[in-house]
Parts: C-alpha cells; structure tokens; sequence
C-alpha cells in the first residue's frame, strides 16, 4: 500500500488543476501545527526552481540497517548508490511528510512511479521467480529508499526538510506551533 499511493495520489493532483500545493502525510503519525500556506506563497514567489518539502529523521542514512535491508531489495544502481555514498551527514528522509507546489509534487510522483514500477528492481524479480515456483514473494516497499535516492541525487530538485517544515522526528513534540507539521 505505501508504494502503491502514489499512483492515486498522482491521479488525485492531476484530475485537480485548481490545487495550487499539495501536502500528503501519513494519516495516524502527522499531524498539523500550523498552515504552511503564507510561508508556501512567499517561497513561491521569490524561488526560480520548485521546492519539494519533506520529512527527514535524525538518524544517518548511511549504514542503517532498516534503509539497507529497503535497498537490498532494490538493488541495481539503487543499491550501488546506497553502497557508495560516503556522507555520514545525510540523515534519512520520510515519506510521511511530502508536499509542495503542485509541479514539485507532480514531478517528484512521476519518479517515485518509475522506480517503483522499475522492472530491474531486484524483489520484482524475485517475486516473478517465487510465482514461477508457486510460492508467494516479498511485498515490495521501496517507497522510502526511492524518496531518499531521488533526493540525494538531485532528481526532484530542491528538497527542503527540518523547521519550520516539520517538528523532529519521533520527539513527541505535540505542543509545537511553530513548525507546519509534527511528526510524531
């Protein structure tokens, strides 16, 4: 399901020309602690290129072992990025706070689609062996790990994450009113 949104979410902003920007957020882990929509203006209006606002956590991309296991079942180049990257600086980025002007957000969907619709993925195809044998395979759920490597390879454009975007991950900072969403 977290993978699969993506295409609805698509068609929901597609079909919806009048949204001007557009947030998706997880439903039970987010909440809101202020409307980001006069800071979205100004940013709008004084920005050439489109931001993409995301969640981002605390810890280190690099080397952490529920990102790797999600690249694992990547990978291909995904997996090699993954490898290869040495800034212990990166912290990981969450898909449970996404959103922008409708551009950034359509842009960074039509991505998101193409690496979770990647036929080289390599659960794609273990899954395609496991039918072959009858057996069921692995769900698929790359949606993070995608986030992350579009992002950190500049695909999406400019990505911005932490205040005022977003309280600190996992923190329980639920009286927060200074930042548009807290996550929890």
């Amino acid at each position: 399901v977290n993978d699969v949104r993506y295409f609805f979410f698509d068609r929901l902003v597609t079909e919806r020309p009048s949204w001007r920007f557009v947030f998706i957020v997880d439903a039970f882990d987010v909440i809101v602690g202020m409307n980001p929509c006069k800071q979205l203006l100004q940013d709008s209006s004084s920005q050439k290129e489109s931001t993409l606002y995301v969640g981002a956590e605390l810890e280190s991309l690099q080397g952490h072992p529920w990102m790797k296991a999600r690249f694992e079942q990547m990978g291909g180049k995904y997996k090699k990025w993954f490898k290869s990257f040495g800034d212990k600086n990166l912290k990981i980025l969450n898909c449970g706070i996404t959103g922008g002007d409708r551009h950034a957000v359509l842009r960074f969907f039509r991505h998101m689609k193409e690496i979770i619709s990647d036929p080289l993925l390599h659960v794609r195809e273990s899954n395609a062996k496991a039918a072959a044998e009858h057996r069921k395979g692995e769900d698929i759920h790359v949606n993070m790990p995608a986030l992350n490597y579009l992002a950190y390879n500049r695909l999406v454009g400019k990505i911005v994450s932490n205040e005022p975007v977003h309280s600190k991950y996992k923190k329980n900072e639920s009286n927060r009113v200074d930042v548009w969403f807290i996550h929890k």
